[in-house]
Formats: C-alpha cells, structure tokens, sequence
C-alpha cells in the first residue's frame, strides 16, 4: 500500500470497473421497490407497548392541572407518564441543537440544548408536553390523548409570530426562560473580514436591499419520527432513527451508565428525513425516551411522534439586509449583510456567511447575526447552507441588475477562496499538486450556459413577452460545492473508522455502521472496494443496519462519503495487500512475491502467468479468520494541509413563464451542474440533483406553514395541505456533473448530495425578476405576491 500522504491526489485503479460508471444496478433496489426494505417503523416486537406525547394545542401555554382519570380507564392503556413524575422529572432529554441531559449535566458542548423532550410549558403549537401514554396499540394512545387534552386546565400567554413585533417589545415575552431580558436568546454577533467601510469607499455604486423569508418550511419526511428500545435483563436494545449512531450510542451509555457491551443500536432504513433531524435532535430524545420507558414497564417501546416531521423550520427563516459596494466593471469591493435569524442555534449562525467568504474574491465581509426568538419551532439543519447559499445568489445577481450586467460574468469576476482571487489561491497551494489549469466555476458555468441556451434566451429584464402573454424569464446563481475536506480538526464529532474482513465464501464483507436515508451508500461504498480490492461488486457484503464494531461518519453536510470513503480506500488498499501476502503462502505460488500476483473478478491470479490462479473463496477457507483489515483517518488529521481551500463550484439556471393575469409561475426548465471532484457514483449523484432541484425550488414558491394570526396554530399542518412540488410542476431537468478533482477527498472528490437542495431555495427571485422586471425578495414568492408587484391588486 502507498504511504503517498496527499490522499486527494490517489487516483482509482485503472482498470476500475464500477467507479464513475453508469448502469451500476442499486444494492438496496429489490429490497424498497418490492416493499421488503425495513424501516424504523416497521418493526415490531412480541410483547411491545406503544407511546405517544400530547401536543400542545397553543402557541405559548402552560399546563396548570392535568387530569387523567379518564384516559386511564380507556382500554388498553397501560400507563401515562406525566412530565412531573418523580422518575423522569429531572432526567427527561433534551432537545434542541444538541443532544440531551443527565440530571442537568450536559453531555455536549453545543450550547444550544434546551427543551425537556416533556415539560408543562409550550412555546409554540405542537410542542410535546405534559405527558405520554403508554398504550397496547397506536389507535388506543391517540383516543386516551384526546380525553387528556379535553381534560386539561391551560394557562395561556401572549404569543407573537412575527420577529420584527418581537424585536421592538419585551412587554411580550415569548421565550422567558430562556430569553432573560428580551426576546433575543443569544447576544448579537459580528464577523468581519478585511476593511468594509474601506471596501465601501472604494466603490462606484452602493446597492442596499432587504431579503425576506417570510413563512417557515418544514422538513416533512416520508416516515414520522420514532424509536423502539427493549431491555433483556441488563441489556439495552434500540431500533434508532437518526443520523449520529456514534454520538447516541456513547450519549446512553453515559445516560444511564450502561457498558458498552450491553447496549445495541440497530439503524433500519430511514424514511427520508431530507437532511433535517440531524441538528435539532429530536430523534435522540425520542429514544432515550423510549429507553427510559422499556425499562420502567418492562417491556419493548415504541414511541411515536409523528409531528416531529412537521416541527423543525429551516435556518433560514427571517430577514437579511444587504449593503454592496461594487465597481462599474462588476468587482464587488464589499458587503456588509445584517442577518435575522428567527430562532437559530447560537452555534451555528456562522451558516449564512460561510460560502460568501468561502467561494469569492471579495475582499472586505462583514456579517451581523441578530437571533430573536418567536413562538415558533427551533429552526434546524434543513437543506442545509441554503441561507449561505442564497447570499451568494443575491449578492450576485442584484450587483448584475443594477449595472445591467450578464450576472454570469459577474459571478467570474468575483470568483476565488477567501476573500483572495483564484489564481492567488492557486499559487499558494501549486505544491499541493493540483491541475490549476481547470476553472471549475468556469466550467460549470459554461455547461450550463449551453444547456439552457442562456446567450440566445438572456434578455434585459422585463422585456420579453411570450405569444401565449406570459413573460419568460431566466435565472442564475452559482455557489461552491459542499463538503470538500475528509478531515476536520479538532472537531469533537468521533471520525469514521471500517473494517474490510474476506469470509469462508469470497464474499468481502464491509463492517461498518451508518445511517441510510437513500442516498445509496451502500452501492457506492461497495464500488470503491470492490474495485480497489478487485472483486466482484455483486461479491461485495455492505449491511450497515448493525453494530459491526465500526462506524462511519453521518450524512450531515454532504460529509458521509467524503470521510467514509477515505477510510474504505485505505482499507480496501490494505486488504487487497493481505490477500496477496497471503496467496504467496500457498504452493500454488511458491517464490512469488506479492506484487508479483494481482486481483480481478475475485480471482488471484499470477501477472505473467494468469492461468495460475485461484478463487478468493479457496483463499479464504485455507486461512479462516485471518483476512481481516480495519482503517480510520487519524493519519490525515495529522498530516492535512494547514490551507485547504474550496475550489469547486456549483452552477444552476432555471427558465420560467410568469402568468401576468393569475400570477402563476411555470417552471419550464432547470440545468443543475455540479462539479463532484470526482464521481463515484454517478446515478446516485443524479438522483440527488433531481430530487434536490424538487425540494429546491419547492421552497421558492409552494412549500410554507401558515399560521392563525390569532390563536397561532398552524392551519397547513399535514402533508395534504402543505404544498410541495409534484413531478409535472416542473417541465424539465437536466442535471450534469464534471469531475475537476480540486477538491480534498480521496481522489479529489467533493460532497454533493445536499448541494442542490440548498442552493436553489431562492433562484426564482432572479428568474421572476428578469421576466417582470420586478425584484420580489419576499418568499415564497406567491401568485399574490406577483400580482401586486404588477400592480394588479
């Protein structure tokens, strides 16, 4: 194996037969498509008991009595817990951004952990609160939870939706525990980078705006949040749906002392959970709770909470103002944005600036973060960086209106790390080995172009009315590519680790624990090894529902493969050289060496003698046990460069028809182009453009939770009234990839799947403004909305 440290520069096998190529048939493909594939929620267990918590029916409330002398005798109830249970009172978890509690000790540094998972006080509707019933079946809960609801005595308060009311007032306070003087949560912050008001000075123009993002989305997955936990004697068994396995695992055995033998954690399908749920934690306090439960009964939990995917508002939620000073040519010398974040995690309010700074030239940033707090849910990690992603596309576009400029010209002249212009960039790191000759935005940029036809349809702003009276429009943003390092330093999330062991049959079985939420890992992991290792993919063993003594990273971010991968090259590296070493034994090969032999369809053969050869079954049975290799990627952490800057982009342009009479919006055709460093696979990374232009551009216009301004309860509460895009809204998508490898992974590859989701939360802005030649920055942008811009109402 090489000891080659720069891992981005390795390269795949040559002769690689899986890796980059399309027609790879899906690994879990039979299971889902024939209903087979078991999720959380399908799992049931002899003798297990279900629970539900009550939800609050009140945007801010408190519990002042609850009587449940009623609900108990509904049948088939077995208990009800309310939160003051002197059992559970001081050790409910906690959710919020991080995971939860032990008796008031907080087992993590993320300073945003808040809620008990039940208190006796809501803050904004939906909220579990007061109790959960333990019941023998679904429908017995929901009927005992009714009767407790009706049977409650509430103590309602003042509540306010709307963060600029809260911003002005501390006369209504809507989070009083936890806001102390006023309704913000955390002290207002203050990033900066090189000389603004200098930046300012020097510009020809200055362009100011607000940005609005009015109403929430949610993440609404396909399967409501849930858990199922059962003790045997002292051990402990969880069925978890989440995304941090190691994180929760090393969280309850300090949470209820347990040894690590003693505890399992199974990781069944997910539902699609959309990148949501992997931040705020829910999950992790449902299933400590669970956990609490099956040990106080004594028999299997599974507790149901279905609105946890219809709680959690994006990160976005609230306003920006936008100061830009930019010379005539379309150089950006500086931005100043004030952001509002309505209900943000203090911890990761640096969301909304990261890829501004990251990903241009501009040399002088300046970001303030107000976070007031309403009586709303905790916004979340979901469609993660599409705050960032959306200053980008702003900062861009509206430099390009006002000087009337092709805003892709502009996006390259802006173009570069750091604050820094590209080829500066490259010329610091030439000797880490990169073909600086390859543009990436460039490149995108130019593929789109193409595909949209974006010379001959791009036209000055409200100047082009179709023959059936519509306007057309056409738009643009671009941004860098996600996760583009395997390694973090000093990051206190565990890192992977995998081990690769070849048993009795030649099958080569991959022992790694991660979460699946349908993005395919287990193809594109078993492509990697099967072709570094040269077996056979159908050869290739990936289950990783189960504590295989290994875990891989979470999907959060973009970031599973590109820290899984590392790992599962190195080892797949190191097996193939176990199984070489190991073949020179035989008396088939006597006096080889290893390099003298080779891999290829799961045969060993002799390179100048190919038909001396055996089976990587025979191998296997004549050394039993012993074809095992584990890896992690500490040697990186120690050997990374100290500059890895993001050199990848991202480029996608939309077309639509605005109806000038209803306000309708056609989508007539998107073009996402993603340079992915490099592909492993590739169907599955077209499955995320599709899928994430959808919930993408759903954000823009259709996608919102609406509240009653007078009792604050949300009236779109379900999927049946919550509007996201159906296949036929759109009319077309094209997605295209390149493969720059400017980027940090093993093989220079990038994070993409999340990328697309993100970015195109806000593209229509700029496509509706080219149509109508009205800037709308209030979204989602509705037929209302347009309609008044045209002075139609």
């Amino acid at each position: 194996m090489t000891h080659e440290k720069r891992w981005w520069l390795w390269k795949p096998p040559p002769d690689a037969r899986y890796i980059g190529k399309k027609g790879i048939p899906r690994k879990d493909a039979g299971a889902k498509a024939s209903g087979k594939a078991v999720y959380c929620r399908d799992i049931y267990l002899p003798g297990m008991v279900y629970a539900k918590p009550l939800l609050s029916p009140y945007a801010h409330a408190r519990i002042k009595s609850m009587k449940i002398d009623r609900a108990l005798k509904v049948p088939g109830v077995i208990a009800i817990v309310k939160w003051d249970d002197p059992e559970f009172k001081e050790r409910w978890p906690r959710w919020g951004a991080g995971y939860f509690i032990n008796a008031g000790k907080i087992l993590t540094k993320i300073p945003g952990t808040i809620l008990p998972y039940i208190g006796d006080k809501a803050y904004f509707y939906g909220q579990p609160i007061g109790c959960i019933v333990v019941a023998e079946d679904e429908e017995t809960c929901d009927k005992a939870l009714r009767f407790i609801k009706e049977d409650c005595e509430w103590e309602t308060f003042p509540f306010l939706l709307d963060w600029d009311e809260a911003m002005k007032t501390d006369i209504i306070r809507t989070w009083p525990e936890y806001c102390m003087k006023d309704n913000y949560r955390f002290p207002q912050k203050v990033w900066e980078y090189g000389n603004v008001e200098e930046g300012f000075r020097a510009a020809d123009r200055i362009i100011e705006f607000t940005l609005r993002k009015s109403e929430e989305d949610v993440w609404a997955g396909v399967e409501g949040g849930v858990a199922i936990a059962r003790w045997v004697s002292d051990y402990c068994e969880v069925w978890y749906q989440g995304q941090n396995i190691e994180w929760f695992k090393n969280l309850l055995i300090e949470y209820f002392n347990l040894p690590e033998n003693k505890l399992i954690v199974h990781t069944p399908y997910h539902g699609a959970l959309f990148g949501g749920a992997s931040l705020q934690m829910q999950q992790d306090a449902i299933a400590a709770t669970a956990v609490m439960l099956s040990k106080k009964f004594g028999r299997p939990v599974k507790l149901l909470d279905d609105y946890t995917t219809f709680r959690g508002a994006e990160f976005q939620l609230g306003t920006m103002h936008f100061k830009i000073g930019a010379k005539n040519d379309g150089v950006i010398t500086a931005v100043e944005v004030e952001h509002v974040a309505v209900n943000a995690l203090d911890e990761f309010g640096y969301e909304a600036r990261s890829k501004l700074f990251e990903g241009t030239s501009i040399p002088n940033i300046r970001f303030i973060e107000k976070i007031p707090y309403v009586n709303r849910p905790l916004t979340i990690c979901y469609r993660h960086g599409a705050p960032a992603c959306n200053v980008v596309n702003y900062v861009i576009n509206k430099v390009a209106a006002e000087l009337g400029m092709d805003p892709t010209i502009v996006a390259l002249k802006n173009d570069g790390c750091e604050g820094k212009p590209l080829n500066q960039v490259y010329e610091e790191i030439k000797h880490q080995g990169f073909d600086t000759s390859r543009w990436s935005l460039k490149e995108v940029i130019e593929i789109g172009k193409k595909a949209i036809k974006w010379d001959e349809k791009w036209h000055p702003p409200g100047t082009k009315i179709l023959p059936n009276g519509k306007y057309h429009g056409i738009g643009f943003m671009e941004v860098i590519q996600w996760t583009h390092t395997p390694v973090v330093k000093d990051n206190f999330v565990p890192g992977p680790a995998v081990g690769i062991r070849v048993n009795f049959d030649g099958s080569v079985e991959i022992l790694m624990q991660y979460p699946d939420g349908g993005t395919d890992r287990e193809t594109t992991y078993s492509m990697i090894v099967a072709d570094e290792m040269g077996v056979r993919l159908e050869d290739i063993v990936n289950y990783p529902f189960e504590d295989r003594g290994f875990f891989g990273s979470p999907m959060g971010g973009s970031q599973g493969l590109m820290k899984n991968s590392l790992c599962l090259v190195m080892a797949a590296r190191k097996a193939k050289q176990l199984i070489l070493d190991y073949a020179t034994k035989l008396d088939l090969f006597r006096g080889k060496r290893a390099e003298d032999l080779d891999i290829k369809d799961s045969i060993i053969f002799e390179k100048a003698n190919p038909e001396n050869r055996i089976n990587l079954a025979a191998l296997a049975e004549k050394f039993p046990g012993e074809l095992f290799v584990w890896a992690d990627n500490r040697f990186a952490k120690e050997t990374m460069p100290k500059h890895m800057p993001c050199m990848v982009r991202q480029a996608h342009f939309i077309e639509v028809e605005v109806d000038p009479e209803t306000g309708e919006v056609d989508i007539i055709n998107v073009v996402v182009v993603n340079d992915v460093g490099k592909a492993i696979n590739v169907e599955a990374i077209h499955g995320q453009q599709y899928g994430g232009a959808y919930m993408g551009l759903g954000r823009n216009h259709k996608e919102a939770i609406y509240y009653d301004p007078l009792t604050g309860v949300r009236l779109n509460d379900d999927l049946s009234s919550y509007g996201v895009l159906l296949i036929n809204d759109v009319k077309n998508i094209e997605p295209y990839l390149i493969e720059t490898g400017l980027s940090y992974g093993v093989y220079g590859m990038c994070g993409c799947s999340e990328a697309v989701g993100a970015s195109l939360s806000m593209i229509l802005g700029p496509a509706i403004y080219n149509a109508i030649g009205k800037w709308i920055d209030d979204f989602p942008i509705t037929p209302d909305k347009i309609l008044k811009a045209l002075g139609r109402i």
